[in-house]
């Protein structure tokens, strides 16, 4: 399962995935590399899929593959 194919827990609307550019984000990051995101076009609730928590963290995709830490 996908986190995109989870209703928005705003106000119930399916979510839609979009890429927007790093800098559209509300705070600064240190990456330059588009990011994804699920927005509902409803409310306009923006949600992070793990994937995208992960890129901005700068942590390994899967942990595992890596080493615990």
């Amino acid at each position: 399962m996908n986190e995109t194919d989870l209703p928005c827990s705003d106000c119930g609307s399916a979510l839609t995935e979009r890429t927007i550019p790093a800098t559209d984000l509300p705070l600064p990051v240190e990456t330059e590399q588009p990011i994804q995101v699920a927005i509902c076009p409803s409310c306009e609730a923006r949600y992070y899929p793990e994937q995208t928590l992960t890129t901005l963290a700068g942590t390994p995709a899967d942990p595992a593959r890596h080493g615990d830490r």
